[in-house]
This record gives C-alpha cells, sequence and structure tokens, in this order.
C-alpha cells in the first residue's frame, strides 16, 4: 500500500506516533548529556575539608630550663676592703630588716671622722681665745725666721763671693776686674788664663756688676727687722731672692771655665783644685741660702694667714667644705657594717673573723623561703603563647601563675625571659636554686594568638614559609599562609594565619594553589 495513502487514512495515529518518537529522542539525549557530565565531575581530585575550629587548643608551653628563685632575694657584698671583726648571723638563721649581720674594722675611718668633726666645729664655732695666741706667737715667730733667713742670705752671698770668688779675679772689686788665677808658688808668680778669652771679659764685666748689687742689697737689708711691716719684709725677700737668683746665674755662666782650668805640673794641679774646691763651695752656699729664704718665706705666709683666717673666722665655703668630708667619712663608716635590707632567712654567708673582705665580695645572702618564682625563658615560638596570668604546673606538683613575660626576644639567645610566680608548693616541694620544668596552659591567651593542633598532612611546608590549602569559590586550591610551633608526634601546633570560622584540606598531599578540585 501506498504510505503516502496510508498516513492520509490514519492521520491522528500518525500524528501519534511521530510525537512519541520526538519525546524518545529528547530522553535519549538528555540522558547522553548527564553521563558526560557525570563523567567529567568524576574526573577531579575529590578532597576532604575539615573545620579550624575543630582543632583549637589551650597552648600548652613546655619550659625545661626554670630556676628556682625568692620573689625577695638580697645580695649583700663589701662596699669597701676592710677586715672583718664581727659575724652576728649564721647559715639558716631568719634576720629582720635592719638587722647587723656583719661588721668590718672601723678603727681608721672612725678616727678621721673625729678630726673632721673637730675641723668642723671648729669652723662652726669659731676659733678660740687660746688658738689665736697660738697662731699669732707662730706667725711672730715665722715673721722673725724670715727676717733673719733675708740677712744671712745676704751674708752667705758676700762670704761666697768675696771670700771664694774674688780669688779667681785681679782687682775682684774695682771696675776693671780681670778673670785670671794669680798666685805664687815658692816666691814665684804663676798665672793661669781662662781657656776662652772673651767669655772671661763677659764674666769679668758680670763680676763688676755684682759688686754694685751688693752695695743697693746691703741698704735695704740694714733697713729690716722683726718690727718691720709685712710690706717692708715681703719687699726685702723679693730683692734678696732676686740678687741670689742673679749670683746663681753669674756662677753657672762662670762655672765651665773653672771646670776648664787645669795643669800638668802636680804641684800646680793641686793648686787648681784647690781654687776649684772654693767655687763649688760658693755655689752650695748661695743655693742653699736661696732654699732657706724660699722656706722661710712659705712658712711665715703660711702662719700669717692661719692667723688671719682665725681672727676672721671661716667662710661659708670652707665650712661646706669641711661639712662634706663629714658626710663623705659618715658614709664610708656605714659601709663598715653589713645589714640585712629584707627580712627572710640567710641563704649564704661567708668570711671568718680576722679575714680581709675585699670590695665587691659576696658577704651574705638573704631570701624569703615562702615567697617563690621561677625565671624560665621561651622561645620565639613558645612567647605568643603565653600570657600574664596563665597557670602553670612546676615539678613536684607545685602550682604556679605567669606573673610576667618579657614583650621582647632577646637578640643573642632568641628567647625571652618569663617569670612565674609559685602559688602552691607541692608533695615534694621545690627549693631555691632548683631547676625544674615548667608546663604553661595558656587559657589566659587572646583570640589573636590561639593555637590550632593539626595534622602533619594539613600542612604545606615551604622554606621559610608554611601553607594550610582552603577551596576558593571558584573550586580552586588557594594557600593560606600559617605561622607553626611544636610538634606533637604526628601533629604540629599552627599559633598564628587561622581563624575558627575557616575550613581546610585535610590533606595537602599532592595538591597546589591552583589546582580544581571536588570536595567531599
Amino acid at each position: 500500500m501506498n504510505p503516502i495513502n496510508f498516513l492520509k487514512q490514519h492521520k491522528v495515529g500518525a500524528i501519534f506516533a511521530i510525537i512519541a518518537a520526538g519525546l524518545v529522542l529528547i530522553a535519549v539525549s538528555s540522558r547522553l548529556n548527564n553521563q558526560s557530565q557525570t563523567q567529567t565531575a568524576n574526573d577531579l581530585p575529590a578532597v576532604s575539608l575539615v573545620a579550624v575550629a575543630d582543632y583549637a587548643q589551650a597552648a600548652t608551653v613546655n619550659l625545661d630550663n626554670g630556676i628556682v628563685e625568692s620573689m625577695k632575694q638580697a645580695d649583700l657584698k663589701a662596699q669597701i676592703s676592710a677586715q672583718i671583726v664581727s659575724i652576728n648571723a649564721k647559715l639558716g638563721d631568719n634576720v629582720i630588716a635592719g638587722q647587723t649581720l656583719a661588721k668590718l674594722q672601723d678603727r681608721d675611718i672612725n678616727a678621721q671622722l673625729e678630726q673632721a668633726q673637730a675641723k668642723l666645729d671648729e669652723l662652726k664655732n669659731g676659733a678660740r681665745p687660746e688658738d689665736i695666741r697660738l697662731s699669732q706667737t707662730s706667725a711672730d715667730e715665722a715673721k722673725t725666721a724670715l727676717v733673719n733667713s733675708i740677712k744671712d742670705s745676704y751674708a752667705k752671698s758676700d762670704d761666697a763671693i768675696h771670700n771664694h770668688i774674688d780669688k779667681f779675679f785681679v782687682n775682684p772689686r774695682q771696675s776693671t776686674p780681670e778673670f785670671i788665677i794669680l798666685t805664687d808658688i815658692s816666691g814665684n808668680q804663676i798665672t793661669f788664663h781662662p781657656s776662652n778669652d772673651d767669655q772671661a771679659r763677659k764674666i769679668a764685666n758680670q763680676k763688676f756688676a755684682l759688686e754694685e748689687l751688693f752695695s743697693g742689697w746691703q741698704k735695704t737689708i740694714n733697713l729690716v727687722n722683726v718690727n718691720s711691716n709685712s710690706d717692708e719684709i715681703e719687699n726685702a725677700a723679693a730683692l734678696s731672692k732676686k740678687n741670689l737668683q742673679t749670683i746663681t746665674d753669674f756662677l753657672n755662666t762662670m762655672a765651665p771655665i773653672v771646670n776648664d782650668f787645669t795643669s800638668g805640673n802636680s804641684a800646680y794641679k793641686q793648686i787648681i783644685d784647690g781654687y776649684k774646691a772654693d767655687f763649688s763651695t760658693a755655689r752650695i752656699t748661695v743655693s742653699g741660702a736661696l732654699s732657706a729664704l724660699q722656706g722661710s718665706q712659705t712658712a711665715a705666709r703660711a702662719a700669717n694667714n692661719a692667723l688671719e683666717l682665725k681672727l676672721a673666722g671661716a667662710s661659708t665655703e670652707q665650712i661646706r667644705q669641711a661639712q662634706a668630708a663629714v658626710d663623705t667619712l659618715k658614709a664610708a663608716l656605714a659601709k663598715t657594717s653589713i645589714i640585712a635590707p629584707i627580712s627572710g632567712k640567710i641563704s649564704y654567708i661567708a668570711g671568718n673573723i680576722g679575714e680581709l673582705a675585699s670590695t665587691g665580695q659576696l658577704v651574705a645572702s638573704i631570701v624569703n623561703p615562702n615567697a617563690l618564682q621561677v625565671k624560665s625563658y621561651a622561645s620565639e615560638n613558645d612567647l605568643p603563647q603565653i600570657a600574664v596570668g596563665d597557670f602553670a604546673d612546676i615539678d613536684g606538683g607545685a602550682k604556679g601563675i605567669v606573673s610576667n613575660a618579657s614583650p621582647a626576644i632577646d637578640a643573642q639567645t632568641k628567647k625571652a625571659e618569663v617569670i612565674i610566680a609559685i602559688t602552691q608548693n607541692g608533695p615534694s616541694p621545690i627549693v631555691i636554686g632548683q631547676s625544674v620544668s615548667v608546663r604553661i596552659a595558656g587559657k589566659q591567651s587572646s583570640q589573636t594568638n590561639k593555637s590550632y593542633l593539626l595534622p602533619i598532612q594539613a600542612i604545606q611546608f615551604s622554606g621559610n614559609e608554611n601553607y594550610v590549602l582552603s577551596i576558593g569559590p571558584d573550586q580552586k586550591v588557594a594557600k593560606i599562609a600559617v605561622a607553626t610551633g611544636e610538634i606533637v608526634g604526628e601533629n604540629i601546633y599552627v599559633t598564628g594565619g587561622l581563624a575558627p570560622d575557616m575550613k581546610i584540606i585535610s590533606s595537602v598531599r599532592g595538591l597546589k594553589e591552583g589546582d580544581s578540585v571536588s570536595p567531599q
């Protein structure tokens, strides 16, 4: 039968058949598409996500380097070097603040203090009449001694020049002296000439000038006596010192020429040596007169100043200086007593009576055994987990609380000091000086420092930086940098970089940033 004629005769049935065939075709196409999409999703690696909050930890920090100390401890050292004369405490004694534990020799300091105090009292109270009389007597005696020294200096100089030096000259006191040695030996006149004629003429001219010096000097000396006023005596002393120095310079110029005189004849040499001895005597005499005059003048001035001070009374500055000397000696005297600054128990005492205690030497230590603390040191990783107020367990069953934690890491040791106050000693009591381990539970740590104990497989280690992995909105792997701490078995502390509301991939094995994954 012709198909077209068949469709015309069965028009309704044909339409129904066409619709049914279309529906079947659509269903088959949809099934094939779904199978394709399922196959693509199944090709992506499946990963498991975990909630960070499930791994939150109250950070526990273990410190193994703690030393037990007393909260109140005093190390007493000798502040001066002195002999120990008494020890008033022994090891284990209970002492109170202010108690003298040891005494150092103070005899010398006491003697100096008494003298300084007496001087201060004298300056404050003024000189007694008896002291003024004594000072006046000393000043008068010094004045008399100075006048005598002035006159003596002239007499000795006159003797030195005119009895010992004139013999080196012909016409020594005339206007034309000549520097030669002219002597008589066995009735024969013998002449010894200087080695340098020019120098000899210069010395002869100086010799003539000395005669005028002596003439003026003698006039001044004759006018000075113990009844002269201070200015007249000082002027005479100044002139005498000037003249003595002039004579000294003259003899110094003359000395090389005198030393050059010599003779191969033993008899002549003996005569020349006698002249040289006279010259040496003259120099010694003049030099001695000058030293004596200077000493007498200094003594007279000092005695006169002392008298004037007693008559005038002490100045404010003198009293201040005297008071300072007394205060200094009192402070030194206080250092001879080793005194307890706090109450407690003697944990160390050294030395024996009669021994020398050197400056800086430890003499005694005082501790309070009922107030203990542990000083320990935390690493740069542990420090963020520790806060003041955190509770701690200590060896021997002792309990404590963090009382202080340094905010900085030592640049050399890379550690920070942590102090744990002992709140309760344990069944096996810890004692001062003992090494202990401390376990700090960071219950007081802030949320920003909260730590998480994650499986090691959840951490991606890369050089100096470590990461956890998460999934971004595009279903791709993203890195989150974290700070890590101590490894505990197959887990590791993460001390920074995470928040409780995060979700991370449980295992980072085989994954890298940017990978597309299928979360499970």
